[in-house]
Formats: structure tokens, sequence, C-alpha cells
């Protein structure tokens, strides 16, 4: 049931989402980063939400900014109990 709720909240994501989620937590990232994260969101959402980052990330050579890497680990370490 959780993991549905995220994939219709997927579903709805846009780029300008993760643009103004960035700036708010004051994180920088190049065009082709976000480009990456919203590809990487939308095209492989069942592994992402059955896998821990980093090595998602590994397995798909995905190379972002240490600032960045550091938010989204800590983000999915915050909210993962949401989705199990």
């Amino acid at each position: 049931m959780k993991k549905e709720l995220i994939k219709n909240y997927i579903n709805k994501l846009t780029k300008q989402n993760i643009i103004d989620y960035l700036s708010h937590e004051c994180i920088t990232a190049s065009n082709e980063e976000i480009d990456i994260i919203y590809n990487s969101i939308k095209n492989d959402t069942d592994e992402l939400l059955n896998s821990e980052p980093i090595s998602y990330m590994q397995r798909h050579n995905i190379i972002l900014n240490k600032q960045l890497m550091l938010k989204i680990v800590e983000k999915y370490n915050e909210y993962k109990k949401f989705i199990e």
C-alpha cells in the first residue's frame, strides 16, 4: 500500500519539483544531475524502493556532486521507514 502511494506521487513528479526541493534544501545541482535524478526516479521506481541509494548509484554508474549524494542518502535513511 505504501509503495503504491509513493508510485502515485512519482507519476506526478516533475523536474521542477526536484529543482524546488533542492533549492529549499540549499543544495546545488547541475541540469545534468537533475536529469539523472528525475530519470532514475521515473524509470527505476521499483528498484529505488527496494535498494539502498549508494548501491543503486554504483550499479548504474551514477555520479553526483558530494553534497547532493549525501543529501539523497540522508533523506533516504530518514524516510525509508515509511516505505517498509
